[in-house]
């Protein structure tokens, strides 16, 4: 546990690596079917595909975004003339109406107000250049690992039963059955979550991005596009979502960022009680106590991938739970809990009777 705890960096990408080649497993297939000789063919396409549809996103998102940013960059010096002016001119009113009052020289500075904050900014301006560094260390260290997990995830699905044939060649004879049965119950988990979420994220950001374009939403593809992005994040990525979209529209005008605050609330509502259970169904049971301990513990000893990959590793860890509960309980005198659906629990020699067979 000590080694795993140390190298839990290098974990959390291969887990994030094996992440990625389950949900784009369907993908790669759909691009070769069947057919081994054309699978590297498969997995090209489908990384060209996600690419390409995100740069497309980002690209047409982005637009209005840039050209407001030039915008807003040409108009700063003449605004922040007009600030300075309007700040020297209200400090000499109020120097004038206190000074008599306080005892203390008027003063006829109207000079400017900006000038003290920049020359602290300027004197300050090395300690910034630290940080800006620290943060450039820390966003290559993100891009690196997220670089590595794509190479993991491209190795996976090119030959996907590696792991598998490697695992089930140190398992004993008298336990594969039981290692089958266990392996597809993970397999389901893992798929039902995995990919339930990313049609749930596809779903919730489409349908936010094209009715806020039909309400008049300036940045309606970037804010769909960080909807989505936003509801693989466990219990809290829906607020995320919600914040940033009534905010950025309020200040476009607070009666659209009233309809978007509708918006997102039916869509979360429709995301919640009618796309969860149809597109992951009951494959991943956890109560929200359990759900959000998970993220806490994943966020703590992972950070941002640890909070993601929090769910499904809560959800893989109740399936061992119910697996080695239901074989073990009998021996230990505890009360039998039924066996999860496909997996056939054989009693020990010697339990008592009332052990599931």
């Amino acid at each position: 546990m000590w080694l795993l705890y140390k190298l839990r960096a290098v974990i959390l990408i291969v887990i994030a690596g094996a992440a990625v080649a389950y949900a784009l497993a369907p993908l790669v297939k759909a691009f070769s079917g069947n057919r081994p000789h054309l699978r590297s063919l498969g997995i090209a396409s489908a990384y060209l595909a996600v690419f390409v549809g995100l740069g497309s996103v980002s690209v047409v998102g982005l637009g209005p975004f840039a050209d407001d940013t030039r915008s807003f960059a040409a108009r700063l010096p003449d605004s922040l003339h007009r600030l300075d002016a309007w700040l020297a001119q209200s400090v000499a009113a109020v120097r004038q109406v206190l000074a008599p009052r306080l005892g203390a020289p008027q003063g006829s500075g109207t000079g400017d107000i900006l000038a003290g904050p920049v020359q602290a900014f300027v004197s300050n301006l090395g300690q910034y250049a630290v940080g800006i560094a620290v943060l450039g260390q820390s966003f290559a260290t993100l891009v690196a690992a997220g670089t590595l997990a794509l190479v993991i995830s491209v190795f996976i699905l090119a030959d996907p039963a590696y792991f598998r044939r490697q695992l089930f060649a140190v398992i004993p004879a008298a336990f594969r059955s039981d290692a089958e049965a266990l392996l597809a119950e993970i397999d389901l988990v893992l798929a039902a979550f995995v990919r339930g979420q990313i049609v749930i994220a596809v779903t919730v950001g489409l349908a936010a991005t094209l009715v806020m374009r039909l309400m008049g939403v300036k940045y309606a593809v970037i804010l769909g596009l960080f909807t989505a992005v936003t509801q693989f994040i466990p219990q809290v990525g829906g607020a995320i979502g919600l914040i940033a979209a009534v905010a950025a529209t309020s200040l476009q005008s607070p009666v659209l960022a009233l309809g978007v605050f509708v918006l997102y609330m039916v869509l979360y509502h429709i995301s919640g009680s009618v796309l969860g259970p149809l597109v992951i169904g009951h494959a991943v049971k956890l109560h929200p106590v359990v759900i959000l301990l998970a993220t806490m513990v994943g966020t703590v000893l992972g950070g941002v991938v640890g909070l993601l990959l929090s769910v499904p590793a809560a959800a893989v860890l109740k399936v061992l739970w119910n697996f080695f509960y239901a074989r073990f309980a009998p021996r230990w005198g505890l009360e039998d809990a039924p066996a999860p659906d496909g997996i056939q629990v054989v009693a020990e020699p010697g339990a008592r009777s009332g052990a599931a067979r």
